[in-house]
Order: structure tokens, then C-alpha cells, then sequence
């Protein structure tokens, strides 16, 4: 299957990963020129909502990258140092002896692979993305995902990638950081490892109320493949309550006009999905009282998440369910999707009345 991303598609190449992963995944692979703190924190959610922590902490795990340009960030280093199990290689080690990043041959492969059942076959994803924040949202990417792929090419694939790259050390990653520190990366390559921009605050009183929107025929949440919301004063005593704006019933495929009924009244029950955590009594229903829609989203206890100051996203899945993503407000994945709202006029207001909260479709 190919995957195409780019700043109105954004996170594709974050979505094809996490359909990648299989639930019982028994080593994980990654080739990657170059990576971010939040390109690999962005995997790691992704991982670990699919195996689970503990199980992802036992399998073993390779981790092959580069030092070329100073454009890998020693953070992301250090959070594969301090996960179990891990080995971590490095290429233009021997430039850096030189105290130079500048690459002779630039080492530029981006593989993440993912063994499976009876470690013979891999889940992999073969394409340009870095395992950068950027790379894994905004950038325009292709790639190709493929199930199923016989192991002895993956290992192939490696052997031949990890020629001429050295273990980490915390010497090497020390000296490396000495290095990095008065040569940057060029100015042409850089914004690479940049944060995905901060999208501008909306103008009170432009943009459109997301009910009037449906209303009036200017949009149809079905035929979105993704809708996402501001998670803030969440209701409810676990905080887990969320309120959608009229009509947001009708991107999970439900159909309710009953607007005029001032209590609670059950519109349907979505099929919620995080890795292989599945929820099948989230409802969702009408409230009167503020006339508007909530959605009982699944609490810490029930497996679900800390939705204070978030983004809360739901992404139709091939099976009528949805996935339900979770990320901080400021975070570069956050962003990718404003952006993406935001250039295809898909941004509302959630409200009139007592909320600034916005609400997109992508």
C-alpha cells in the first residue's frame, strides 16, 4: 500500500506505522538518517498503545541512525539508551573522530520493521520519512506499507544498511554532542529537526460555528476520515466526558435530529480503539440541559488517557471503528492537524456560547 503525506494529509506516515503494529510483535527494526525526541516519542506512543510497555521493553529492538549534519538530536538518543533491550548503531562515527559531521557518503535509509508470530515474517514500512516530529506529520512523504514480508529480506536489509556503523557509547554520544554544538546543521536541511510550526490563533468571531456548518450543507462530516477536538474542562468526576458540537454524531455514522428534547437521549455507541485496547460502551448521547453532544471517553482506569489540555482525535479505521488519539495541545502532532484544518477551511468553533474550544476535520 502506498502512503502519501503532506501538511493537508498530515501524520499519515504515523498512521500507517501504528496499523502496522501487530499485537504480537517480537522485535522491532528502525532505519532512520536521522531522529527527534518527538518523532521517536511519537513511535513509542504508538508501540506501546499496540504491545503494551512492559512486553515492548522485553523484546529486543534496533535502532540504526547516523550522526550526519548534527541533525540526529542526543535526546533521542539518550531515549533509546534508557529503553530495555535495545541496541543502538550509528553511522559517520569516523567523521566524527575527525570532529566533523559533514558526511563523505551520506547515510540516508528511513526502514521501521516489525516482526511478528512466528518470527518469520514483518510488518514494514519502506519510504523517505525520518523518525523526526516533521517527518512523521508535516513533511510531504511517501512510502510503501507492506504485511507479511519474508524476515530473511528484512535482515538482508539491515545487514546491509548497519555496514561501516559502530555501537553507541556514552562516550561517543558525549563527544558527539561536543561537536554538534559548534557545528550546526546546514541552514537547507535543518528545519528538518525544527518543531512542526505553531499554527496562528484563530480570529475571534471568524471562524464558522461547526452546527451552522452542517446545517447549512457546506459540510458532511462522513465523508472525513478524521475528526479531532480541544480537550480542556473535560465534565464528568473522572474528567473524561466530552462535549462535541452539534452534529458531531454524524462523523461516527449516526443519525439524530431529535434537538428539540431537553434531557439525555443515547445516539449510539462508537467503537473506540487504541492499539489493541478496544472500548464497546463509550456512548454517546444528547444533552439537553446545554444542547449539546458528549461522548464518555474511556478513563486512566478503564485504559484510556489523562485529557486535560490535549488533543483528542478520532480516526476512522477500515473496520468502522474509530482509533482514539491523544496528544498534548502543543505538540508537534497536535499542530500538524490545526494546520491541516486550518488550509482546508474544515476549522469551526465547537460553540456559541461559553466555550473557545474549536473542533476540525480533516
Amino acid at each position: 500500500m502506498i502512503v502519501t503525506q503532506n501538511a493537508m494529509n498530515p501524520a499519515a506516515i504515523r498512521n500507517a506505522i501504528a496499523d502496522l503494529i501487530p499485537n504480537d510483535a517480537s522485535d522491532m527494526r528502525l532505519a532512520s538518517a536521522y531522529m527527534t525526541r518527538s518523532g521517536c516519542n511519537l513511535l513509542l506512543d504508538a508501540v506501546y498503545d499496540s504491545v503494551g510497555r512492559d512486553a515492548f521493553q522485553l523484546m529486543p529492538k534496533l535502532i540504526l541512525t547516523s550522526f550526519d549534519f548534527g541533525l540526529t538530536e542526543p535526546q533521542a538518543l539518550r531515549i533509546w539508551q534508557g529503553t530495555p533491550n535495545t541496541t543502538i548503531l550509528v553511522s559517520g562515527f569516523e567523521r566524527l573522530q575527525q570532529r566533523v559531521l559533514a558526511p563523505v557518503r551520506a547515510f540516508h535509509p528511513k526502514l521501521y520493521s516489525f516482526g511478528w508470530g512466528n518470527g518469520w515474517s514483518c510488518n514494514a514500512l519502506i519510504g523517505s520519512a525520518n523518525l523526526t516530529g516533521r517527518g512523521f506529520s508535516v513533511n510531504t512523504e511517501v512510502a510503501s506499507a507492506q504485511w507479511g514480508v519474508p524476515r530473511g529480506e528484512i535482515d538482508a536489509a539491515f545487514a546491509t544498511m548497519s555496514s561501516g556503523s559502530t555501537i553507541l557509547t556514552d562516550q561517543l554520544l558525549a563527544d558527539y554532542e561536543v561537536v554538534r554544538q559548534y557545528q550546526r546543521p546546514p541552514e537547507g536541511i535543518a528545519q528538518e529537526i525544527e518543531a512542526v510550526p505553531q499554527p496562528p490563533a484563530p480570529v475571534a468571531g471568524t471562524l464558522a460555528l461547526f452546527r451552522q456548518a452542517i446545517e447549512s450543507g457546506a459540510v458532511d462530516p462522513a465523508r472525513f476520515s478524521s475528526m479531532w477536538l480541544q480537550g480542556e474542562a473535560l465534565q464528568g468526576g473522572s474528567h473524561n466526558q466530552l462535549e462535541l458540537p452539534r452534529g458531531g454524531h454524524r462523523f461516527f455514522g449516526f443519525h439524530f435530529n431529535q434537538y428539540d428534547y431537553p434531557h439525555n437521549l443515547h445516539i449510539g455507541t462508537p467503537v473506540l480503539r487504541s492499539g489493541q485496547k478496544a472500548w464497546h460502551d463509550r456512548p454517546l448521547t444528547w444533552h439537553g440541559n446545554n444542547r449539546m453532544e458528549r461522548i464518555n471517553l474511556p478513563t486512566l482506569y478503564q485504559g484510556g488517557f489523562n485529557y486535560v489540555g490535549t488533543a483528542v482525535m478520532f480516526r476512522r479505521l477500515m473496520d468502522g471503528s474509530f482509533e482514539l488519539i491523544v496528544t498534548p495541545w502543543d505538540s508537534d502532532l497536535a499542530r500538524s492537524w490545526r494546520i491541516a484544518s486550518s488550509e482546508r477551511h474544515t476549522l469551526f468553533r465547537l460553540g456559541a456560547i461559553a466555550t473557545s474550544r474549536i473542533v476540525g476535520l480533516i
